[in-house]
């Protein structure tokens, strides 16, 4: 599948930024960082092992390059931030005995992480709980005929990515069908760091398909 570009534009000023959510040091030098007038990272794609992704009945359904640009405030100078991120997702067909047929949905986003005027500037980072959710259900409803709808936490569960322990949140959601129908689900979701990027692992499924759970889990175990 070819690799899409798409622009979009956000802006935030230094001193209101939310706290960062993860907090890394960044890829580039700090005299680095002074120097430049714009900064530009790209992150590096991330994806399940293609091996994993066929075992458990799962198909890459978008591949695309997300420009975010973003302006922010250092010593009164206003200064521009252009961040590549890379979103993959991947859609498994499943039989659910409520609505017949219906998906489950596994999602990357992978963003550049820099530190600049005292903050992590990827927009990852930046976001609250709430926020990360949001992103979460934007990624897995744009994949599917339905929406992800009034997620309230379940657990919190721990599972090896990129070899590291890591924590999960396991979100009990509402999945609404664009005819209407209503169907219990689950959206898991973590926020993980490789190197300097920062990533959100997201994965959707409806409640009464056996085995979906155990899938979704193998998924985020095998990124690379």
């Amino acid at each position: 599948m070819d690799t899409d570009r798409t622009n979009t534009r956000r802006r935030f000023l230094a001193a209101g930024a939310a706290a960062a959510t993860v907090a890394i040091s960044g890829c580039a030098d700090a005299i680095e960082i002074a120097t430049e007038e714009e900064i530009e990272r790209s992150a590096e794609p991330v994806e399940p092992d293609r091996r994993t992704a066929e075992e458990e009945g799962f198909e890459e359904v978008r591949n695309e390059t997300v420009v975010i640009e973003e302006e922010f405030e250092e010593f009164g100078q206003r200064r521009e931030f252009t961040a590549e991120t890379e979103v993959r997702a991947y859609l498994r067909e499943v039989r659910s005995e409520l609505t017949g047929q219906e998906e489950s949905v596994f999602a990357v986003v992978s963003t550049p992480g820099v530190t600049a005027a005292g903050q992590q500037l990827s927009p990852l980072a930046n976001m609250d709980e709430d926020e990360l959710i949001d992103e979460a259900r934007s990624e897995i409803s744009a994949e599917f005929s339905g929406t992800v709808e009034d997620p309230v936490l379940d657990e919190e569960i721990e599972q090896d990515v990129f070899g590291e322990e890591t924590a999960v949140s396991v979100y009990r959601v509402t999945v609404v069908l664009d005819d209407g129908t209503e169907e219990e689900g689950y959206l898991h979701l973590s926020i993980v760091e490789r190197g300097d990027d920062v990533i959100l692992l997201a994965g959707a499924y409806p409640a009464g398909v056996d085995g979906e759970r155990e899938r979704i889990e193998r998924m985020f175990e095998s990124v690379e």
